[in-house]
């Protein structure tokens, strides 16, 4: 399975359509909504993750989207911690909305997920000692 991370934008002249259900519908493209911002007669957000068999098809459904005037991002980055800095204080996971960061029962050490994480930064800037960055990966543009 081939999955990517996308910022999805609409405008307000499109937020009412049902762009998702065709990108699903004709382009067979499995989407797990990871935040939504969404309001009628205003710009929308989706950050979602979409998942595929064959990356040509979700190469596909991101031209799809740009057609219909929906701004795409694709989300290349991954939250990166440098165990060496870390002293695992947990001050990350207490403002991680989404759970992605946790302490290891075992070992106390911090644990990163990087499927539940929205790449919002706030672990980022609370962390003391500068453990937690954003770290590019490759993915299609």
């Amino acid at each position: 399975m081939c999955k990517i991370r996308v910022l999805l934008k609409f405008n307000p002249k499109i937020v009412k359509q049902p762009i998702t259900c065709e990108l699903i519908r004709k382009y067979d493209i499995i989407i797990n909504i990871l935040q939504a911002q969404v309001f009628p007669e205003e710009e929308g957000q989706l950050i979602l993750e979409l998942e595929n068999d064959n990356q040509k098809d979700l190469e596909t459904g991101i031209d799809f989207l740009r057609k219909e005037g929906v701004q795409v991002e694709v989300l290349e980055e991954t939250i990166r911690l440098d165990q060496e800095k870390c002293i695992n204080c947990g001050a990350c996971t207490g403002v991680c909305k989404t759970d992605a960061l946790g302490m290891d029962p075992e070992s106390w050490e911090l644990v990163v997920n990087q499927e539940q994480c929205l790449l919002c930064e706030t672990c980022v800037e609370v962390c003391p000692v500068g453990a937690l960055s954003l770290k590019n990966q490759v993915s299609l543009k």
